[in-house]
């Protein structure tokens, strides 16, 4: 038998092609077949539903690709954007914002931070759109894109940006489907607004505006007692009924549950939560930096170039003037001798008799009960400077223009003309010396009751008259005397001049680092979710997946510092206690300041009815705490679900719950009939407490308004510090209750059950309405809007959800 492979592959031939048949056929007949099975959802956990709307189902890979094509379209317009503002135009397009300042642009026009969460709302607006008959085809979308450009940039090269930009991943189609989608589901939600407001300005009634100004602008001061919701507890059931448990369990199950939280809603499911890293950059950190840089020679030439321009300059404090004490009246003779010389050489006889008068005055009234000591100096003091004001007049008749303008000039002019009439009536009453004795007798009497006068004029306004006097003075002995001054040493001011020397670097290299960090985060990001997105569908396998990003490396190369919660769980009550917890977003216009880190970190609902979606892994979330000087740069790593629990899991909070609601009742009757109590029987809370509870009466609290305003149509409840955790309920209660009525609320977690009783209210209703017609005042008022408005955008959001259905499972690990 041979055993040549020829012969072998001959025999066998008739089996091999067989074979061969039936894997071409399983390879491109079933195999086909079987991926495009498994891509529609046909294998387990192949492609699950990231949302359902009207029996729509989006799955995960395709909001994969949406949320991929958005981002590559923000990028592209942010260049466009760029290259327009270049060649000299500017995007005219609605809601395009450019910061000229600081070059940077605020925003697009559409919503320029792609997210799965974004994608999954544009995606059902969008829907709701088209439903409405809305439309917008390609040539609107073309002349969108000319307005854009402000008609710099041509057709055919906003498509090769295009491509460039996205890497040949992107046509003009795509594009023109991603802008009619995002304008078009942002002008259906927009549509809630009609009516609601003008613009960005909310429409509010002049009733509205009023109300809200009185919620800013008046203040009350309450007397408060307060009955404690926990001192009734123990006159609670400790074993409510099944059904009870199980019905207020199924009303909390899925409402999430903070701890420390005192809501007064049932709250048992555990809330969502992330581990968190963050870098950090900190101004002086940075200026110490630069200053390390410089050598002591170049902070010594500056403090040498700055010392010979007049800086660094203090004025020398004599330790005799520093220490001295009130001139006695032989230190106003000495005083007043060059003063007499300078009047007999200028021919002024009546200063010494004026001196002598006015010394004899003094001897007169210090036996006169009604003019004190301190009078009497006074009046001694200002008739000897008198005398010198009215030796430099003299003076100045003959040469103008001199002394007396240069005194003048720091004399205020009512105190001028003051101690001009004063001379004058001094010199009128200066007796001539050929009068008879009895006439001067008689002219001295009524001079001592003028100078009497006069002193008791002047001690009232010794303090204002001082500077003026120290000017005279300093007039009449050196008119052109200067403070003497000493230059601060080296050593003095040297750190002063090296932070002023760096701290414009400092703030640059701050701005440089925050950038280069922010671009290598969002880098990462987008080049993880195009790695996801290519994983769901089968292009790229979890191992090609980018090179994790080292913050903490990263944070040293750049000089910033890095921190993170060390792989525990935060949710977004706890992580206020972290590093950026206290932070805020970039604030944008007239806001100084945007939401709260745990906000934008893990969602929530905003005042105008929106809702803030939750940060995606390892997406960069920039944040500045004003207060502290840092800016923060933070994003999850771990991103845990809010899950709900069984109800043998959480049977002790449920009861606890139960038997909290009812002592909120027995809290409140008390109160309520403490109030009757007092108003019935014109008597104060002090009088009717109960005995033993005098620490929960607080008196005289305030004074506080309803509202704060924190920025730029940003409010909050105005905080109470006697109090615990007052709300809108409370406000109520006292801003409409009468002075001297008594009223009884809650406060926000309904802990604490307050009686209340206003003491007053400021300022007066008169004043209010004075400011109140004020325009920019009403304006501020308008832009608070109002509750209702809120209410009815919240309910619109809410009928959209209920009406389509909508069901978000981007949580979901199935």
């Amino acid at each position: 038998m041979s055993s040549s492979p020829f012969e072998i592959f001959r025999r066998n031939l008739k089996p091999m092609m067989v074979f061969l048949t039936l894997l071409a056929l399983f390879s491109f007949v079933v195999l086909p077949a079987l991926d495009t099975y498994m891509r529609r959802g046909g294998g387990m956990n192949s492609d699950p539903v990231a949302a359902t709307f009207d029996g729509v189902e989006l799955t995960r890979a395709r909001v994969a690709r949406t949320t991929q094509n958005h981002a590559a379209v923000v990028r592209f317009l942010s260049e466009l954007a760029g290259e327009t503002i270049n060649r000299g135009g500017v995007p005219q397009t609605p809601g395009f914002q450019y910061d000229e300042q600081s070059g940077q642009i605020q925003s697009l026009g559409i919503d320029s931070n792609p997210g799965e969460e974004a994608t999954v709302n544009t995606l059902r607006f969008y829907n709701e759109a088209q439903k409405a008959g809305f439309e917008l085809d390609d040539a609107a979308i073309g002349n969108w894109l000319t307005r854009f450009t402000d008609g710099t940039v041509s057709d055919g090269e906003m498509i090769a940006m295009l491509l460039r930009s996205s890497g040949n991943q992107l046509g003009q189609q795509h594009l023109y489907e991603q802008l009619r989608m995002h304008l078009l589901a942002d002008l259906y939600q927009r549509s809630s607004l009609v009516g609601l407001t003008n613009g960005q300005i909310p429409v509010v009634t002049p009733l509205g505006q009023w109300e809200n100004f009185l919620k800013l602008n008046r203040k009350a001061t309450v007397n408060a007692y307060g009955v404690l919701v926990s001192e009734y507890l123990d006159q609670t059931d400790d074993n409510p009924s099944e059904s009870d448990i199980k019905e207020v369990y199924e009303e909390g199950k899925e409402r999430l549950s903070y701890p420390g939280s005192q809501s007064p809603l049932p709250a048992f499911a555990q809330p969502d939560s992330a581990v968190i890293e963050w870098v950090a950059a900190d101004l002086q950190s940075f200026i110490d930096a630069e200053k390390a840089k410089l050598s002591e020679e170049e902070i010594r030439a500056e403090y040498e170039r700055r010392i010979a321009g007049g800086d660094f300059q203090l004025p020398v404090e004599s330790e005799e003037e520093a220490g001295e004490e009130a001139p006695t009246e032989s230190d106003v003779e000495e005083a007043t001798e060059p003063a007499a010389e300078n009047s007999e050489e200028s021919g002024v006889e009546a200063s010494e008799e004026t001196v002598e008068e006015s010394d004899a005055g003094d001897e007169g009234e210090s036996e006169t009960p009604a003019v004190e000591e301190s009078s009497s100096n006074s009046s001694l003091d200002n008739s000897v400077r008198l005398v010198m004001f009215q030796d430099e007049s003299a003076g100045a008749e003959e040469e103008p223009a001199t002394a007396e303008e240069s005194a003048k000039e720091d004399i205020p002019a009512e105190e001028t003309a003051e101690e001009t009439a004063a001379v004058e009536d001094s010199t009128e009453e200066t007796p001539a010396e050929e009068e008879s004795a009895e006439e001067g007798s008689a002219q001295d009497s009524e001079e001592m009751a003028d100078e009497s006068e006069t002193a008791a004029e002047e001690s009232e306004e010794a303090d204002g008259l001082e500077m003026a006097d120290d000017a005279e003075e300093t007039t009449s002995l050196e008119l052109d005397d200067e403070p003497e001054t000493r230059p601060q040493s080296f050593e003095e001011v040297r750190d002063e001049i090296a932070t002023d020397m760096v701290v414009e670097s400092a703030r640059n290299a701050l701005d440089r680092a925050i950038t280069e960090a922010n671009k290598r985060m969002r880098l990462y990001f987008s080049q993880r979710a195009v790695h996801e997105s290519n994983v769901s569908v089968g292009v790229q396998k979890e191992e090609d997946a980018p090179k994790p990003l080292d913050l903490k490396e990263m944070a040293k190369e750049l000089g910033m510092e890095y921190g993170s919660t060390d792989g525990d769980l935060v949710n977004r009550v706890s992580v206020e206690d972290v590093g950026p917890g206290a932070s805020y977003g970039l604030g944008t216009g007239f806001n100084r300041r945007g939401p709260p880190f745990s906000a934008m970190m893990f969602g929530a609902p905003m005042q105008d009815g929106t809702v803030l979606p939750p940060q995606p892994e390892f997406s960069p979330l920039r944040s500045v705490d004003l207060e502290q000087g840092v800016s923060y740069i933070s994003w999850k790593t771990e991103d845990v679900p809010s899950s709900v629990p069984e109800l043998d899991d959480v049977r002790d909070e449920v009861v606890l719950y139960i038997r909290t609601r009812e002592a909120r009742e027995l809290a409140k009757k008390a109160a309520e009939e403490l109030a009757a109590t007092a108003g019935e029987g014109d008597k104060s809370l002090s009088e009717i407490i109960p005995e033993g509870k005098e620490e929960n009466l607080i008196e005289n609290v305030g004074p506080f308004s309803w509202l704060e305003q924190l920025g730029f149509m940003q409010t909050v409840i105005a905080e109470v510090p006697q109090l615990d955790a007052v709300g809108d309920e409370f406000m109520q209660a006292v801003f409409t209750t009468e002075l001297g009525e008594y009223g009884v609320a809650s406060n926000d977690p309904q802990s604490v059950y307050y009686v209340v009783t206003p003491t007053e209210f400021q300022p007066e209703v008169e004043e209010l309405q004075e400011q109140f017609r004020q325009p920019q005042q009403r304006f501020m008022a308008q832009l608070l809007g109002n509750q209702d408005a809120r209410n009815i955008v919240r309910g619109f959001y809410e009928s959209v959800d209920e009406r389509t259905g909508f069901e978000m499972r981007l949580s979901n690990d199935e």
